[in-house]
């Protein structure tokens, strides 16, 4: 059974760039994902064709999720065959030999991927990306990790109080530790497929999924503009392009707590 895609949204936040987010889908196959690039922690570049690491590995990995599971495969089994290409096109890729860059130069990504299988979904992520999904008239669910959004918010603010050279530290060790595979993050060692999240939903048709990236999230957390069943209703009634819109205009006289300004944020719309 497959999907049908509403809407979709990639707005990198800053002209002419492609941000470090991406989206894709296989609506006949019932499958679509969204995948964000960690803003890299290096001036090291060592995809040369790339606009940054996190864009080539974003990049990368959603053209190998365009070709799907095997029959029966399960998704810890695929996702581990799809890092195994991943890694190996960043060693044909890289100008660098991977084995020589150092972990702050290891591009990660987090990602929320969605594959119809009847009358359920099943969801697996890594890190803060997000889902949505809601029966006709019933409870919206939310399929993610918020405490990974809590704490980048809470990062957020103690970053801001750091000067530049210590923040670039931070920055630096932090990437060295997500490129451990028990982070269960998307990364260029297979292993970390491994300890990604997965979560089982009976959805039938006619449901409504939203995936999206944290900085779609942020209509939630940290700006608490929705609740994840007003954000759902939002984009329903008005599209993501006008979410988007609103976001941006928030932004750029938020209240409260203050996050990088105009964070890539992407999105897909689907009704099962």
């Amino acid at each position: 059974m497959g999907i049908e895609v509403l809407d979709s949204v990639n707005d990198p936040g800053t002209a002419g760039k492609s941000g470090d987010d991406r989206f894709g889908f296989d609506a006949a196959a019932g499958r679509a994902w969204v995948i964000d690039g960690a803003t890299d922690a290096t001036d090291l570049k060592p995809f040369p064709n790339a606009e940054s690491g996190a864009a080539w590995l974003a990049e990368a990995t959603s053209s190998r999720l365009m070709s799907g599971p095997g029959a029966g495969e399960d998704a810890k089994s695929y996702f581990g065959r799809v890092l195994t290409d991943v890694r190996a096109e960043a060693e044909r890729t890289s100008k660098v030999p991977l084995a020589s860059l150092p972990g702050e130069a290891m591009p990660v990504a987090s990602a929320m991927w969605l594959r119809r299988d009847g009358d359920a979904c099943e969801f697996v992520w890594a890190g803060d990306c997000f889902a949505i999904a809601q029966i006709a008239g019933g409870e919206a669910h939310l399929i993610g990790t918020q405490e990974k959004a809590d704490a980048e918010t809470r990062d957020a603010a103690r970053m801001l109080a750091l000067s530049q050279e210590d923040r670039w530290a931070v920055l630096q060790a932090q990437r060295r530790g997500a490129n451990a595979p028990e982070r269960g993050l998307i990364t260029l060692n297979p292993s970390a497929a491994e300890h990604l999240n997965t979560q089982r939903l009976s959805l039938p048709s006619g449901a409504s999924v939203l995936l999206m990236t944290d900085g779609f999230f942020r209509f939630v957390e940290p700006y608490a503009l929705d609740t994840p069943e007003s954000l759902l209703a939002r984009v329903l009634k008005d599209g993501l392009a006008a979410a988007i819109h609103a976001l941006r205009q928030h932004e750029a006289t938020p209240r409260g707590v203050r996050l990088k300004a105009r964070d890539d944020a992407a999105a897909i719309l689907l009704r099962l």
